[in-house]
């Protein structure tokens, strides 16, 4: 643990990945955070890559310490299957998102005589696969 507490935050539900928050102390915490950032950039003076700077290391120790509340935050069974749903729902919806997107870019470069897909969509559903694979081989090796 850095600095925010998991029982300041609750798993959002609701419009996306992250949390959410559950008491002042977390109010207070992004609104440190917020703050921070405002502070730190104005004494980076007009220098672009000095604010690029602080902004990427203040949200290189955002996100750790965000992903560390996600992480420790307690879910109960019902809890956990519902996210798991949701997950497993939202994989899917993105997934058929990619590949349609895959297939339009394809077929509008090879109208055009090229064949270009963008390596950031194909490299997500290659991702996707790796990760599901492993993850299968894991729990089939476990049970």
């Amino acid at each position: 643990m850095i600095i925010a507490k998991p029982e300041w935050f609750t798993r959002r539900k609701y419009g996306g990945w992250g949390v959410g928050i559950k008491t002042w102390q977390g109010a207070v915490y992004i609104a440190g955070m917020v703050i921070s950032l405002i502070v730190m950039l104005q004494f980076t003076g007009q220098s672009t890559q000095a604010k690029l700077a602080v902004t990427g290391i203040w949200m290189t120790f955002l996100l750790i310490d965000i992903f560390d509340v996600m992480w420790k935050l307690k879910l109960d069974e019902r809890e956990k299957m519902h996210e798991a749903i949701s997950e497993r729902n939202a994989a899917w919806g993105m997934m058929i998102v990619l590949v349609l997107g895959i297939f339009i870019e394809l077929t509008y470069n090879v109208m055009n005589n090229r064949v270009y897909v963008n390596p950031f969509m194909a490299g997500a559903l290659a991702v996707g696969v790796i990760i599901k694979s492993i993850s299968n081989y894991k729990l089939e090796k476990n049970n």
